[in-house]
């Protein structure tokens, strides 16, 4: 299977294959097809397996497909437990929308609030998120998640066992408008799954099988 087997803009094969990726993973495999149905992603997928694709392709391609009309705050928000992590996917999705003419965001805590609070007055249709940043944002009205139409969760186990479930659920909640939820995380056992599927439907207008 090839990259060329899904239903993705050739701007993004092109992003693809200049970054080395020529063959989808095995979790890319599995989730693209549904995710890219829009369908509610959730899955086990471990660090070094390519998961961070396996939701980047899916939401650059629904702003390819849906264009804003008007300047706005975030339309697809992920969210990951560590500055670290957004900074890794930031630097990702800004290499896979190279030629796309899209604004990518990061807010993160452990950096100056001047910057970030700026860029939270111009446009943004992909914003990578800490929660705890975030949600400092959201109190003080500068960050609003209603124009939220994907919500993505990175490492959710993590963030979970780190004490911002609370801060997820309220974030979720203020984006209720969201189409589409997709939730990764290391270990997807036992009752994990129960506890991730709850979180994923928290505040949805459209609950996906």
């Amino acid at each position: 299977m090839l990259f060329e087997d899904f239903d993705l803009d050739p701007r993004l094969l092109d992003s693809l294959k200049a970054m080395g990726h020529l063959s989808p993973t095995t979790v890319q495999q599995q989730t693209l097809p549904m995710a890219m149905e829009q369908r509610d992603i959730l899955a086990k997928a471990p660090t070094g397996t390519g998961k961070t694709a396996s939701f980047l392709l899916p939401a650059l391609q629904h702003l390819i497909d849906f264009p804003r009309r008007f300047n706005g705050q975030a339309r697809i928000l992920i969210l990951t437990p560590t500055r670290e992590l957004a900074s890794q996917i930031h630097r990702y999705a800004c290499h896979l929308a190279t030629d796309l003419e899209l604004d990518v965001g990061i807010i993160t805590g452990g950096v100056p609030y001047g910057p970030q609070e700026e860029q939270l007055e111009e446009n943004i249709d992909l914003l990578i998120a800490t929660p705890g940043r975030l949600m400092e944002y959201l109190d003080k009205g500068q960050f609003e998640a209603t124009e939220v139409e994907m919500l993505i969760i990175d490492e959710a186990d993590r963030m979970l066992d780190m004490g911002f479930s609370s801060v997820v659920e309220t974030i979720a909640i203020e984006a209720q408008g969201r189409k589409q939820n997709m939730l990764f995380s290391a270990t997807l056992e036992g009752s994990g799954v129960a506890r991730f599927d709850s979180l994923r439907k928290v505040g949805s207008s459209v609950a996906n099988n």
